[in-house]
């Protein structure tokens, strides 16, 4: 079906301070953009009703600006820098960024790599022995005048191939002027509520890559999208965004460092990202200080930022607020700031089921220890915790209901508050299994 609109809107969003800016311009836009009928929405294979400009483009003067702090859409730090990790690595295995962010197995065809959005692996690793980001940086360095610094990302092959995932991203360009950095970034086609926050980030990195390596400063980000759009299903969000405090300015990142070399630094982090993912059971309140001094001991200041917010996925999933808190004492605090800490291991539920039979407790019987308070409930908890990073299973609620009534009644049969022994702790659960 041929899509029929009047007056295609072809607009440039102008120059703007930082991500957050260009965001609720992007925003504002695009929603007075022309609709298009029945666009397919890629990957989902299915027909939208499609706000979109063509031949879109807006500046970000100031990159290191680069974290959206929108309050109707603040960017997922620690996403993004896997996102940025996963890229520059060369990496396009669906499982290593599947880890930090699971909707990206809805883009891969076969279950085991990413076949369009993996960008670093089309940028690092184009073909055997090829790495563009080095050769940007080597042609740059020979010759700051070049108008070869280029980089490609979209192939021949991504014209005629079927599959979930053809890159949106097309190349970029790179060109050194009055000693600044100009980075230019052409998209085939731009999500502008659900991915353009996330490019603004790792495409603003790679550039201060490139700068920092070449030994000048980071100019500003051009961003071209051939298609940039907002879906039918977006737009209550997308005009959110551009309404939400249009004063507010994003917080500027620490400019790179250029000793020690930025890409020896990466391949450390890679490296440590790697550890981090296969060790990932491991990590706990006990161990998570040991993993903030090895990184300390890796990284200097500046990257060591990157190392934590890697970490604070893992931290999430496997510490209690204890832990969270000492990584988050060791992080930047601008950065810190607008990370996501809750956990995401259902320690909040448990948590609120031990304060809740703490409170059946003092109500009933008014001189008691409240129970939260007492060994058996600390060694209960600690428990509950052990069996589920061993397991990867979070306890029913109803099971450590059931959990502490019994314990409860085993601390007045003993008459006394003590220690539950592992082997009390698993006998009892396997009294509860199967009755929830």
């Amino acid at each position: 079906m041929e899509i029929k609109v009047e007056n295609y809107f072809v607009g440039n969003g102008g120059n703007q301070p930082d991500a957050d800016s260009v965001l609720r311009q992007v925003m504002s836009d695009i929603l007075n953009a022309p609709v298009a009928k029945g666009v397919n929405t890629g990957s989902k294979k299915v027909q939208e009703d499609t706000n979109e400009g063509l031949g879109y483009s807006i500046s970000l003067e100031n990159p290191v600006a680069r974290i959206v702090s929108n309050e109707a859409y603040p960017l997922d730090l620690p996403i993004a820098v896997a996102r940025f990790v996963w890229m520059i690595s060369g990496n396009n295995r669906l499982a290593d960024i599947k880890f930090y962010h699971k909707p990206v197995e809805n883009f891969s065809d076969d279950g085991i790599i990413v076949p369009g959005s993996s960008y670093g692996a089309r940028i690092r690793q184009a073909f055997p022995g090829i790495d563009q980001l080095k050769g940007v940086i080597e042609k740059l360095k020979a010759d700051p005048n070049s108008r070869r610094a280029a980089i490609s990302i979209y192939q021949p092959t991504d014209a005629t191939r079927e599959s979930k995932d053809v890159p949106c991203a097309f190349g970029m360009f790179f060109h050194i002027r009055n000693k600044k950095l100009h980075t230019q970034v052409v998209m085939r086609s731009n999500n502008a509520t659900l991915l353009l926050p996330f490019n603004i980030f790792e495409f603003s990195l790679l550039g201060e890559v490139i700068a920092a390596e070449c030994g000048v400063q980071l100019g500003p980000l051009q961003h071209y999208a051939a298609s940039m759009h907002i879906y039918e299903s977006a737009k209550d969000g997308a005009k959110s965004i551009a309404g939400d405090e249009g004063t507010k300015q994003s917080r500027p990142m620490m400019a790179m460092p250029k000793e020690p070399a930025p890409l020896d630094q990466i391949r450390t982090l890679v490296e440590f990202e790697a550890e981090l993912r296969h060790k990932s059971e491991a990590i706990s309140d006990d161990s998570i200080s040991d993993w903030i001094e090895q990184v300390q001991n890796k990284f200097v200041v500046y990257w060591q930022q990157f190392a934590f917010l890697l970490m604070v996925t893992v931290a999430r999933r496997k510490c209690s607020a204890d832990g969270l808190g000492e990584l988050r004492s060791a992080m930047s605090s601008d950065l810190a700031r607008v990370v996501d800490w809750k956990p995401q291991h259902g320690g909040d539920v448990q948590e609120e089921a031990f304060t809740t039979a703490s409170a059946i407790l003092k109500s009933g019987v008014e001189n008691i220890v409240l129970f939260h308070e007492t060994k058996t409930s600390q060694s209960l908890q600690r428990h509950v915790l052990q069996r589920e990073r061993s397991t990867g299973e979070q306890l029913p609620t109803a099971t450590v209901f059931k959990l502490q009534e019994r314990f409860v009644q085993d601390m007045a049969a003993r008459g006394g508050d003590v220690e539950i022994s592992a082997e009390e702790f698993e006998a009892a659960v396997s009294d509860f299994e199967g009755t929830n």
